[in-house]
């Protein structure tokens, strides 16, 4: 992998295949780097695109940045897209992805406090519990998290399979962000499986404002949300979404397949600036915040 922004003194050397001693030392929210030593680009699990960098390099370059104490959250999405703009191939990103793309989805997840999803993300992708990772155990105690992500589905029906692993075998228990009109009988269905229910709207859906609230009253501050692109239109709408983690892939699909983010548009587009671009295998890692 190498670093193509924000450029360092060791861009050229990382562009050039040569040896690198670090992921992002002088770049935007690289906290205090424990850098995993110099490696040449020819070493093992290298490639023409420079070195594997090391999971702790990777979880520095995408540390969230620092928060008040006690006060506000930050919202980031980490989505894929094919060169022509499709979110999805036959109802699923993981044919857009990379091996390089599920180490960085697997980080973000490491260094967040709780994940949220779409109903029919978790419906479609298969959504398993969040899985404790020892390589990130160490820096989620020093930041005071549990030992795995939340997963907080949303969803105004609850029409969910309550029998899977998700509901029924999570480290830590499933959130369910709905509204006030949500079907009782889903919601009891829902605490009967061991799933938390929150209140995030006055009608049958959810505001999005008041989801990242009630997360936060939570603690949970540091917030992910993996779509579905209609999850995360709405997020945009709302302006909301603090950051977008964008996986270029490398691939057209043609078809008629969604984009990363749906729904209504907006009236002004929401503008984002360039924070990070990382690149391996023709992948861009990029990532974006709003302005």
């Amino acid at each position: 992998m190498r670093r193509l922004l924000p450029v360092t003194d060791m861009t050229a050397a990382e562009t050039e295949g040569g040896i690198a001693a670090g992921p992002d030392a002088a770049g935007p929210g690289a906290g205090g780097r424990a850098s995993a030593g110099p490696a040449a680009a020819s070493g093992p699990g290298s490639s023409a695109s420079g070195r594997e960098w090391s999971l702790d390099e990777l979880a520095d370059a995408y540390a969230y940045p620092a928060l008040p104490a006690g006060e506000g959250a930050w919202l980031r999405a980490n989505m894929v897209s094919s060169l022509d703009g499709a979110g999805q191939h036959d109802g699923r990103s993981q044919p857009l992805s990379s091996d390089a793309d599920m180490r960085i989805f697997g980080t973000l997840r490491g260094l967040a406090d709780v994940v949220v999803v779409g109903a029919e993300t978790v419906r479609l992708e298969g959504y398993r519990p969040a899985r404790a990772r020892e390589a990130f155990a160490a820096r989620r105690a020093a930041a005071g998290q549990g030992p795995a992500p939340v997963i907080a589905v949303v969803s105004a029906s609850l029409n969910l399979d309550f029998s899977l692993p998700l509901f029924t075998e999570p480290l830590v228990p499933t959130l369910i962000l709905t509204g006030a009109a949500a079907p009782p009988d889903r919601v009891r269905a829902a605490r009967a499986a061991g799933a938390e229910v929150l209140t995030a709207g006055d009608g049958a859906g959810v505001e999005p404002a008041r989801a990242k609230a009630a997360l936060a009253e939570r603690g949970l501050r540091r917030q992910l949300t993996e779509g579905g692109p209609r999850l995360l239109g709405q997020f945009v709408a709302a302006e909301t979404l603090d950051e977008l983690c964008l996986t270029v892939s490398p691939t057209m699909t043609a078809g008629s397949a969604q984009r990363i983010a749906g729904g209504p548009s907006v009236a002004v587009p929401t503008r984002f600036a360039v924070a990070s671009v990382l690149e391996q295998d023709g992948f861009l890692f990029t990532r974006y915040r709003r302005i």
